[in-house]
């Protein structure tokens, strides 16, 4: 930096030893002192360093709006920035120049001092950046051709997608125009109740209904909680395959006759028993009281199954209020320990330990059989299934509306809870029908009545009963509160029976839809059940409902997950036909293990 002094009239007052030399180099005698001789350095040495592209006038014109700024105007400081050619290396550099107003302290008189910097690297900095600026804008100018040349493109395929998605659309309407593409899912008591609610407001109708009704009702045969031809209809919906149709039919339906024991060699009922998801093994085992599982936790467990690290705290946090919880994640996180971390977590968040009284440590080492009840060779009835239903239920509860918080519905919590951890019990992935037809020791032993379901109820109720697993204080178990704990328990899990759901659906749209209960008027606070001014039986109905919504919950997950669970049910429905087929018992099913073989590979 140089540092220079000058008089009103451009003398050189005083200046470092640098830009002595630097002035000296430049005057016209090249004398080597600023004062000395008979010539002086002046200010305008400064401008004539200068590089101007208008010449010694542009100089000039510069030196005298230096000198005006700074003795006429008297601003605070002028700034002049100039290029030069450098005399070591002749290249261009850049300085600038401040200057402010003083007083000479000798002469006492106006004087100006200079500052000169070296501002060459930022001006290439400058340089450069401008340089890249242009650069940025060009290459926006072709990202802008490029998007306007992808839009058009974008427009036109969509423009063809949808032409071609009408002609689909019109060759499907032309194959299947005579077809019924709805699903009919009324019973004959709704049908009933519509056509007599017609009548009561007053519209016309037809005898032909009156007459098909009394034909629908008078028939031995008709089932009043199901629909009207549903075999036809799933036999007759294009949308489906014919032996997915017959599928649906039998699980909604059952019925049919048992299965004869193809060999001599298979002399007790079949179940699966997989050691290895990937690997399938079948054969027959010894008539248990309850199907075989495969546990993986002591029953001895200690009161907390894993430590709660922040990252499993802050999913427990997650699954309270996120309808698209990632339940996968949370077991990956705690392997083993799902449904346990999960249920606790919901009885303490809920206050259920304190206001019943409850032992933590039991109840975590209950939930801990429990889990351990659910067989991992389970593509879908599993243990991540049950924490999912939890979870579900627990939304349902708490953002559904479903029931609103308070001491005087922590029973009913209570129920919820621990039906949704335990509706799938001990399942051995097969379902009622295949025990029926097979004569295993839990259709027989519930009379062909939801085998599944009671041994699920029972054997988690048995459990629970065991003095290690005996969380409910003992006066409590004597209480009518405990009876009614059993009574919800018990048409929760009952209620998950698929053979059972046109009559629960029925039955409960004919209470909640058709405004036949006054719980539901706009009155009731925050939109919820008022439980406590419900009927037994539809309080009933509400149970069962909540935990069905919740057993199919994650239709209203992230679309991945859903996927996920399809593929699991079909995987796990794939390996029951596999266990049927090995042992010659085709006549459940209208597929060969050929036909099976290829429908797996399509679905891997």
């Amino acid at each position: 930096m140089h540092t220079m002094i000058f008089t009103a009239q451009g003398t050189l007052l005083h200046a470092n030893k640098a830009a002595l030399e630097s002035l000296c180099q430049h005057s016209i005698s090249g004398m080597s002192a600023g004062v000395e001789g008979n010539r002086v350095v002046t200010m305008k040495v400064l401008f004539d360093q200068g590089l101007y592209s208008g010449g010694e006038d542009e100089c000039q014109a510069a030196y005298e709006e230096a000198v005006d700024a700074i003795f006429n105007l008297k601003v605070d400081c002028h700034r002049h920035v100039q290029s030069y050619l450098s005399r070591k290396d002749g290249k261009i550099k850049w300085a600038a120049f401040e200057m402010w107003p003083m007083q000479d302290p000798i002469e006492v008189c106006p004087a100006v001092l200079v500052k000169r910097y070296d501002i060459t690297q930022q001006k290439e900095l400058e340089l450069q950046l401008a340089q890249q600026q242009v650069g940025l804008q060009r290459q926006n100018q072709l990202l802008e051709e490029a998007s306007v040349s992808m839009q058009q493109e974008q427009d036109r395929l969509q423009h063809q997608a949808s032409s071609l998605a009408d002609q689909l659309q019109a060759v499907l309407q032309e194959k299947r125009h005579w077809r019924r593409l709805s699903f009919d899912a009324e019973t004959p008591v709704d049908k009933t109740l519509n056509y007599l609610q017609s009548v009561i407001c007053g519209q016309a109708q037809s005898s032909d209904t009156a007459l098909e009704l009394f034909n629908l009702l008078s028939s031995s045969d008709t089932k009043l909680r199901q629909p009207v031809g549903l075999e036809m209809q799933l036999m007759q919906d294009m949308r489906m395959d014919s032996d997915v149709s017959r599928s649906m039919l039998q699980l909604l339906q059952g019925g049919g006759t048992r299965c004869e024991t193809p060999s001599s060699e298979v002399s007790a009922p079949l179940v699966l028993t997989v050691s290895n998801p990937s690997a399938v093994q079948y054969g027959p085992v010894a008539q248990p009281n309850s199907m075989p599982i495969q546990s993986s936790i002591d029953q001895a467990a200690s009161f907390l199954p894993v430590p709660v690290t922040p990252a499993l705290e802050r999913m427990l946090q997650d699954a309270e209020n996120n309808w698209q919880f990632d339940v996968f994640a949370f077991s990956e996180a705690a392997p083993r320990n799902t449904l346990c971390l999960l249920t606790c977590h919901f009885f303490k968040r809920s206050g259920l330990i304190d206001d019943f009284g409850l032992d933590p440590e039991k109840l975590c080492r209950y939930l801990q059989r429990i889990e351990a009840g659910y067989s991992a060779a389970n593509s879908y009835h599993n243990c991540t299934h049950a924490t999912a239903v939890v979870q579900m239920t627990h939304m349902i509860l708490r953002h559904g509306g479903a029931v609103p918080e308070g001491p005087a519905n922590a029973l009913y919590m209570a129920s919820a809870y621990w039906s949704a951890a335990v509706h799938d019990f001990e399942h051995g992935g097969v379902n009622n029908d295949f025990l029926i037809k097979t004569a295993h020791p839990l259709a027989i032993t519930y009379n062909d009545q939801s085998p599944l379901e009671n041994h699920h109820l029972a054997a988690a109720t048995l459990e629970n009963l065991k003095p290690q697993h005996l969380y409910t204080p003992v006066a409590l178990l004597r209480s009518e509160e405990f009876m009614l704990f059993r009574q919800n328990n018990t048409s929760m899990v009952l209620g998950t029976d698929m053979k059972k759901h046109f009559d629960i659906m029925s039955r409960f749209q004919t209470t909640f839809q058709r405004g036949n209960n006054s719980s539901l008027e706009p009155g009731a606070a925050n939109g919820n059940l008022d439980l406590a001014g419900l009927k037994a039986e539809d309080r009933t109905l509400v149970h069962q409902m909540l935990l069905k919504c919740a057993g199919i919950g994650h239709l209203a997950a992230a679309p991945a997950n859903h996927r996920r669970w399809a593929l699991y049910l079909e995987e796990e429905f794939f390996q029951q036909v596999t266990v049927h087929l090995a042992h010659g018992a085709s006549i459940l099913y209208s597929v060969t293990l050929a036909d099976l073989q290829f429908i797996n590979q399509q679905v891997v």
